[in-house]
């Protein structure tokens, strides 16, 4: 029986992630905050390097652990069947940088492609925002892009209100895209 779990990041799970990122195609997995290893110079192939880079996912979760200047306390949480690595999620804490407050919002998730049109982006999300209740956010932002209508099926189902679609030209590329950028807010309180 399958059975698929949110959980926080593990190094057990290296081969799963690195059959993911290679369905991925070289693209940024959304909600993966694959940026640190980039930031820190780890390859994520590398056992040790993902080791670390999952100890950092993880670290940024906790109260007492202050991130560096430019980056915000975040909590990921990795969607896994059966010891499989299917996606992840990831809350920051608060909008702590511009960036944030216009195009990455609190929550940002993806789930690897032979995974996808099962709910588990549904599932995901519905978890980050049982965390943010729990962090006491009374609001969270979503953002994604215009042209993804799953993403945006998926955070209106969770109850997102559209605030506004932002152009392109106002929020420059995010992740290689020129598409524009849909901001969309749930209230939690």
């Amino acid at each position: 029986m399958s059975q698929i779990v949110l959980r926080e990041p593990t190094a057990d799970l290296h081969q799963s992630f690195m059959q993911s990122t290679a369905e991925w195609n070289g693209a940024e997995q959304d909600g993966a905050s694959m940026f640190f290893a980039d930031k820190y110079g780890w390859d994520l192939a590398d056992p040790k390097d993902f080791e670390r880079w999952v100890k950092l996912l993880n670290d940024l979760a906790r109260p007492e652990f202050t991130p560096e200047p430019g980056f915000v306390s975040q909590s990921t949480l990795w969607v896994v069947e059966n010891g499989k690595y299917l996606g992840a999620v990831s809350l920051r804490h608060d909008l702590g940088n511009g960036y944030l407050a216009e195009v990455g919002g609190h929550i940002g998730y993806g789930i690897r492609p032979s995974a996808r049109r099962r709910g588990l982006a549904k599932l995901a999300l519905a978890g980050s925002l049982h965390q943010a209740r729990g962090l006491g956010l009374p609001k969270v932002l979503i953002t994604c892009n215009d042209s993804n209508i799953g993403s945006a099926r998926t955070i209106e189902s969770c109850g997102g209100v559209l605030e506004s679609i932002k152009p392109q030209s106002e929020v420059g590329p995010i992740f290689g895209s020129l598409d524009n950028v849909r901001r969309y807010w749930i209230t939690l309180v």
